[in-house]
């Protein structure tokens, strides 16, 4: 492969970089992916480093894996050898093969958000804490900010000075114990525990910074303090860490992601080499300008602006409207046009929104005019009831001490076992520092449980055992066939009468199809690698590009992924900028950096839409737009909505401080002027005869060379000037 013809000067430099730590500031949309890609490849093809001595971490799965492919591409079969994955996966690959360390099983469960929030609440009822005093979801907020800081329950202790934070310091305190005697970890524990690893055991660190003497991640604005920690610590020996990323596009702070990493990384590898990457590729010239124009306002960013030999590009249309309704009902309007008008496929399209509530609008308007569309960021496949079950039993037969997986499905489908019955199982197997499946064994020393739910539970113990024990023999699809058999799962449902029970069904089967399709992919794959790839799965890594349907997602979901048409809703004060975020340090600099990302997703045109009006629970309330449309450039923007703007400027109980900006908006100069040449998609080229107002459009009169005179909408008419 011929790198020099492929790379511009820049993209060449961060290849070519062979050791020490290196920086590489890349901008939105220029060729980070294709440079982490070609470096790997450079190190092994021309200097000759075994695959084997590098990890790349990045933020999906999706990721990982495309980017491994096109590695294949350039060195063979070699690229399997490299440890590329998220860190996640990264994690619970180092513990798989060394939790025994810190006193763990290797068949350990990973907990998802349903089941720490099903944990915590377990916690809570054992500590006598009730909602009342401390809402779980703040207990789950503080104890993943805990672990973030890798603090254990007795340093958190030492903190805890508010009334709030001791009932937090106590829940702690039992939720790590119960995920010890469960033989489990949260997710946050896949960063925390490999660390806690690499500190007790210097031989196994030495291992891995002997292993890992080439290291890149991906993303690094968005690495919280864990992650910063792990990959410090890897690179200690070495310090051949490459990190790319932009700080402009740091926007997961309510994840623990903390900006300051990539802006010290100077500080903490004083040798460091900064590359910038700031060729963008992917936006019109006007799209970058005015993106630049809104990041630039920011104070908190390492100094930067893109560029691109790119189109300059149709202007922002920004579209305003009376309420969310008439806004959902704008972008479907805008939408129609691109489909009649430009070559533009639904595909190409997506909707985003600052908060998943915004979404329900927009569904609705699309699901009354047959619109396709793919909701980033509803229920998930895995997050359903049904595969919970399933899922549950699986994780079960891996790991029998998982108290949650036990619980889930001990009675479903129902075999006349109690709530009283479970609840005197679990004490004896507590107080006998045994796992409740093991405590079935024991089951008739316990008293109070009738002999036909003791004979239940038998049952129940043998099948999971049966199986387990058994498994070595079965592949993964024979597995999930003999517990749905043995079960009779699909006839519970069958029996069912609710009008979800057919789907639930189908997705039972979906999801054996899907445990086949691991198994052809991975032939060698165990049940374990199976419950893995479940929990660490994400919305994204399952979002399907071909389908030809418009996408519909938050910002926070957009990142990384790039569209020709972006239709950003809810452009107003205290939805975005969000009112949680304007007055926390640096709240409003994040929500900055999330409406720069939302902008730079777009490849060829970008829609923003503002209400004038936004309900509240059930009120009708004045909404101002958000500051960010006025840090565009006026010149950029196409406005469109100015009949709804003069209605309402002249009221009394209009905003006043919003009239001047309205009144420079309302420029009553057409976009077309008569005796413009013109293109339209069908008709082909034209001349522009004559314009007339028409509402909040203008009629165009246009004599066409093949198809004569015609009247068009200005707005609906996607005409080209020549």
């Amino acid at each position: 492969m011929n790198f020099e013809e492929i790379l511009n000067e820049n993209q060449l430099k961060a290849v070519k970089h062979k050791d020490g730590p290196l920086l590489i500031l890349a901008g939105a949309g220029s060729g980070k992916t294709r440079v982490i890609t070609y470096r790997i490849a450079y190190l092994i093809s021309v200097y000759g480093i075994s695959p084997e001595n590098i990890l790349a971490v990045t933020f999906t799965n999706k990721a990982a894996e495309e980017m491994k492919g096109r590695i294949e591409k350039v060195v063979g079969k070699k690229a399997e050898k490299i440890w590329m994955s998220t860190f996640h996966s990264f994690g619970c690959r180092i513990l798989r093969n060394h939790c025994d360390k810190i006193g763990y099983s290797k068949n350990f469960s990973i907990y998802d958000e349903d089941d720490r929030e099903r944990l915590v609440k377990e916690c809570m009822n054992f500590a006598k804490i009730s909602e009342k005093q401390i809402k779980p979801y703040e207990v789950i907020r503080k104890i993943q900010d805990i672990k973030n800081q890798l603090l254990t329950p007795e340093e958190f202790y030492s903190y805890a000075n508010d009334y709030n934070s001791k009932l937090v310091a106590r829940i702690y305190e039992i939720y790590e114990e119960k995920l010890k005697f469960n033989n489990a970890f949260d997710f946050d524990d896949l960063i925390k525990k490999p660390i806690e690893l690499f500190r007790i055991d210097k031989e196994i660190l030495n291992k891995y910074q002997e292993k890992f003497k080439y290291i890149l991640i991906d993303e690094y604005q968005d690495i919280n303090n864990s992650q910063y920690v792990l990959v410090s610590t890897l690179a200690e020996k070495y310090k051949n860490i490459c990190v790319v990323g932009d700080d402009d596009q740091s926007i997961y702070r309510f994840r623990g992601a903390d900006i300051t990493n990539i802006l010290d990384f100077e500080e903490d590898y004083p040798d460091a080499t900064v590359i910038r990457l700031e060729q963008n590729y992917r936006s019109t010239k006007t799209i970058l300008k005015a993106a630049h124009s809104v990041i630039s306002k920011n104070k908190g960013r390492k100094d930067k602006e893109l560029w691109t030999e790119n189109e300059q590009g149709q202007k922002i249309v920004l579209t305003y409207t009376e309420d969310a309704t008439k806004e959902a009902e704008a972008i479907l309007k805008e939408v129609d046009r691109l489909l009649r008008t430009t070559d533009a496929n639904l595909k190409d399209m997506s909707v985003f929104y600052r908060t998943n509530a915004q979404s329900r609008v927009i569904e609705d308007c699309f699901r009354r005019n047959g619109i396709p569309y793919k909701l980033i960021g509803g229920i998930q496949f895995y997050g359903r009831m049904e595969i919970k079950d399933i899922l549950a039993y699986l994780r079960l037969i891996v790991n029998p001490n998982d108290i949650l997986s036990f619980k889930r499905v001990i009675n479903i489908p129902p075999r006349g076992i109690g709530e009283a019955s479970i609840t005197k199982l679990e004490e004896y197997a507590i107080e006998n520092e045994m796992s409740i499946f093991d405590a079935i064994k024991d089951i008739q020393n316990i008293p109070d449980i009738k002999e036909s739910i003791k004979e239940s539970f038998y049952q129940f113990y043998n099948m999971i055992k049966g199986i387990s024990e058994n498994r070595n023999n079965m592949s993964l699809t024979e597995i999930v066939k003999t517990i749905l058999s043995e079960t009779r799962y699909i006839d519970y449902w069958k029996s069912d009468a609710s009008i979800k029970s057919d789907e639930r069904i189908e997705n039972v089967r979906e999801l054996v199809s899907a445990i086949s399709e691991f198994e052809e992919k991975r032939k060698d794959a165990t049940l374990e690698d199976f419950l893995n790839q479940v929990a660490l799965i994400t919305d994204i890594d399952r979002m399907d590009k071909n389908a030809n349907a418009i996408t519909l997602m938050t910002i926070h979901s957009a990142k990384g992924l790039e569209f020709d048409n972006v239709f950003i809703a809810g452009m107003n004060e205290d939805l975005f900028p969000h009112k949680n975020c304007i007055d926390e340090p640096g709240g409003i600099e994040e929500e900055r950096r999330l409406c720069y990302v939302g902008m730079t997703r777009a490849k060829k045109r970008l829609f923003l839409f503002t209400t004038l009006f936004r309900r509240q629970y059930g009120s009708k309330n004045i909404s101002s737009v958000s500051r960010f449309i006025d840090e565009i450039p006026y010149e950029l923007l196409e406005i469109k909505g100015k009949t709804l703007i003069k209605e309402y400027i002249n009221k009394d109980s209009f905003i006043e401080d919003m009239q001047p900006r309205f009144e420079e908006y309302i420029d009553e100069t057409p976009l077309y002027k008569p005796g413009e040449k013109v293109r339209h998609k069908i008709m082909g080229e034209g001349v522009i005869l004559k314009i007339e107002p028409h509402g909040d459009d203008y009629k165009l009169t246009v004599v066409f060379k093949k198809h004569g005179k015609k009247v068009l909408s200005a707005n609906f008419a996607g005409l080209e000037k020549i």
